[in-house]
């Protein structure tokens, strides 16, 4: 499955209008949604990650921020670790070489070298809007190298 099929066989299904790089090795992937708004702070995305993710997608509006990275390694350690599907941030991730060697799926707008520091601002389990689209906990997302769709149901691929 692709995200061009499903997009055909669901032409309702809205897409993030956004031009995010794949900083994974993950091809196409899907799953339940969790949210999370995180200003140039990561404490936020590093604390969900933490937890148990039941192979769901954690989708952090960094508000398309490029002053610091919201997520490296060590937190893609702790998704993996975690059961995380993927993450997707509006914003930037660092140590772009390692995370290459994580088994989820991680899409950013691009890479910093700068750490960000940990002033626990930012709320999870919020509704967020970015990329022409409002997203809530518990809707789906379907990620490829062609885009990411969300929907407000679970899509059926056959």
């Amino acid at each position: 499955m692709t995200t061009p099929d499903l997009s055909d066989k669901y032409p309702h299904v809205d897409f993030l209008n956004l031009q995010f790089i794949n900083f994974g090795t993950k091809g196409f992937f899907s799953g339940k949604i969790e949210t999370a708004v995180c200003p140039d702070d990561n404490s936020k995305v590093k604390q969900i990650l933490g937890e148990g993710g039941d192979g769901r997608i954690l989708i952090v509006d960094g508000k398309g921020s490029t002053n610091v990275a919201l997520m490296g390694d060590m937190i893609a350690e702790s998704a993996e670790k975690n059961n995380w599907q993927a993450v997707i941030i509006n914003g930037c991730v660092r140590d772009v070489e390692a995370l290459s060697n994580f088994k989820i799926g991680i899409f950013a707008l691009g890479s910093v070298p700068k750490k960000s520091k940990k002033r626990n601002l930012g709320e999870i389990g919020v509704n967020i809007n970015f990329g022409g689209v409002s997203i809530e906990p518990g809707n789906w997302a379907y990620a490829d190298e062609s885009g990411i769709l969300i929907s407000k149901e679970q899509l059926d691929f056959d």
